[in-house]
């Protein structure tokens, strides 16, 4: 009998494989390098040039220093999270030079503050992820800060991820909404066609 993955089971293999790439620098700033141009290429092939949603990666997190003045260059606006209390995301635009250290030690834009009601005015969501599979199902890092925001969203969710972080099976549960696609450096992986190719832009 094959038994499953836990989900932290998956986040510790994950958090393992991110680790292991940070020790290789050059390597890792070329998947940056390729993660940030498909996703500014992805953006511009579904006309996704008004405001989108992103994140201000971590160290350890796929896009790099890359991923931001990429998008910026392609959309009219970029929103970022900002950790507030209980779990709960506020937003505000990237300028691409103002930040703040955040509660949870990620920078954060300090501009003016929109709740997450803004993300309805997004053309797509780019979400952090630690895995996603072939069906589109994605793991973050258990905090459901995403989840939280994302709830009921009816705007399309990409999950930005390395190339290794797609994974036949992601374990899920029966209300998590799997993403519309998946960003690599190798390409992007659009869920409502054929999930199993990835296809380069």
């Amino acid at each position: 009998m094959v038994v499953m993955s836990t989900k932290q089971t998956v986040r510790e293999q994950r958090i393992a494989y991110r680790r292991s790439l940070r020790a290789s620098p050059d390597t890792k700033t070329q998947l940056d390098a390729a993660l940030a141009r498909n996703a500014a290429a992805f953006l511009r092939e579904r006309g996704a040039t008004g405001n989108v949603a992103a994140y201000f990666p971590l160290p350890s997190e796929p896009g790099g220093e890359a991923l931001l003045p990429a998008l910026a260059e392609v959309c009219r606006a970029v929103f970022l999270p900002i950790s507030l209390p209980d779990g709960v995301l506020a937003w505000a635009v990237y300028d691409g030079a103002t930040s703040t250290e955040g509660a949870l030690g990620i920078s954060e834009p300090t501009g003016a503050r929109f709740t997450s009601a803004v993300l309805r005015s997004c053309d797509v969501v780019l979400a952090p992820a630690l895995a996603v599979d072939t069906h589109g199902m994605r793991l973050g890092k258990g905090a459901g800060y995403y989840d939280r925001a994302l709830d009921g969203l009816a705007v399309p969710v990409a999950a930005l991820v390395y190339d290794n972080d797609v994974l036949d099976h992601v374990p899920h549960d029966a209300h998590d909404v799997p993403v519309a696609a998946a960003i690599t450096p190798r390409g992007v992986l659009n869920f409502s066609g054929n999930p199993d190719a990835a296809r380069p832009v």
